[in-house]
């Protein structure tokens, strides 16, 4: 089946322009000029036509799990859950980013891994699914039983990026262990609820297995092809470190100076949008807009707000000058290219009918109106 789409404003990699946008058979067939919607084209007007965002780092699928501390969710409704609010702000392609350790917010991290992957296998199995789901596993180094976690999905099929962290209080993101407690109180923890946080996040690591662990990360990363990220690095010596062990993306670096050198090695740099729409990080470390103002930034991912992509790159656009070819290349084709995955994240012949139909609502507001996976509507 053919289908038309004749918009003023269609993002291609070589620009914005007032095209027809041919689709075929769940592909993008062309891309031609035009004044107007040809006879038998649908007429999008002064509505933005462009990619579907590509979601390398969530939580979101955490959330719909547990929605309330101590309250666990049926994982598959979960699934289901997170599935549509991607879809709806859209996500037509998201990795769901699942954390290899301990405790948050009374949710068993490790007691949940197996109900959750499974929840989105089978719900991509029973084609219940709006967005294609794809799997990051965040591998926590100073988790002694982080193998026994990681090994057993190393070969899953949805695999697509591994992660290697360490979120110990002192350590990348928490280097200022002063500065996180003040951040709890401000945030309405008392001097013992703080103090109890900061033990928990010490419960279950061991430093001495980080070498090892981290080691072991690599190798399977190597042995299955699957991409490496490096994450929260602060020093240049985080970076050295990051790019012998063959990580593509620097993921959420906490300082410029780890931005910079992980630039220097040609890594993609990616920063949560939620951070790049509050204007700074939620613990106090870099800026992603400080990124884009030094022209470092390659890729926003959602974090914990699926809409802040979107409305991300179009804050580039209207605040920040960037082309919209470039601005939106941060949510669509960056992101994709970064996970090997080379057939979607752009509005050009050949690629997937991931489409997103947009128009501008009060402050600029991007409104996913119509959402578009392989040529088929989702949302």
């Amino acid at each position: 089946m053919e289908r038309r789409i004749f918009s003023e404003h269609v993002v291609t990699p070589e620009g914005l322009f007032r095209a027809e946008v041919t689709v075929r058979g769940g592909a993008i067939l062309a891309i031609e000029p035009a004044k107007s919607a040809s006879m038998g084209a649908e007429d999008w007007g002064a509505d933005w036509l462009v990619p579907g965002l590509v979601d390398i780092h969530t939580d979101n699928l955490e959330r719909h799990y547990q929605p309330r501390p101590g309250a666990l969710w049926d994982a598959y409704g979960a699934a289901l859950a997170h599935d549509g609010q991607c879809a709806s702000a859209g996500i037509t392609t998201v990795l769901d980013s699942l954390s290899l350790h301990g405790m948050k917010d009374g949710l068993d991290r490790k007691a949940s891994l197996g109900p959750m992957i499974a929840a989105m296998d089978q719900a991509t199995a029973d084609r219940a699914l709006r967005a294609e789901h794809l799997l990051h596993l965040r591998c926590e180094v100073t988790n002694p039983e982080l193998l026994d976690l990681l090994e057993p999905h190393a070969d899953h099929a949805r695999l697509r990026l591994l992660s290697v962290m360490d979120h110990t209080p002192g350590q990348r993101q928490t280097t200022d262990v002063a500065g996180l407690r003040t951040r709890l109180l401000a945030g309405g923890r008392s001097e013992e609820e703080a103090q109890e946080f900061l033990v928990q996040q010490h419960q279950g690591r061991d430093p001495s297995v980080a070498h090892d662990n981290r080691r072991s990360v690599v190798a399977i990363a190597r042995e299955f092809g699957v991409p490496l990220c490096a994450h929260d690095d602060a020093t240049v010596a985080h970076v050295d470190e990051a790019h012998a062990d063959g990580c593509v993306i620097a993921e959420f670096p906490v300082t410029l100076e780890a931005a910079r050198a992980s630039r220097d090695y040609g890594m993609m740099i990616c920063m949560g949008g939620p951070n790049f729409v509050r204007g700074s990080s939620h613990s106090g470390n870099l800026s992603a807009r400080a990124c884009a103002e030094e022209d470092m930034l390659d890729i926003l991912a959602s974090d914990y707000v699926p809409l802040s992509m979107l409305r991300s790159a179009f804050m580039l656009i209207d605040r920040f000058g960037w082309a919209p070819e470039k601005a939106l290349a941060t949510v669509a084709a960056n992101p994709a290219r970064s996970v090997g995955l080379a057939d979607r994240g752009e509005i050009a012949p050949g690629q997937r009918a991931d489409l997103i139909r947009v128009r501008r609502g009060a402050d600029g507001w991007p409104l996913p109106g119509e959402v578009w996976r392989e040529g088929l509507r989702v949302a």
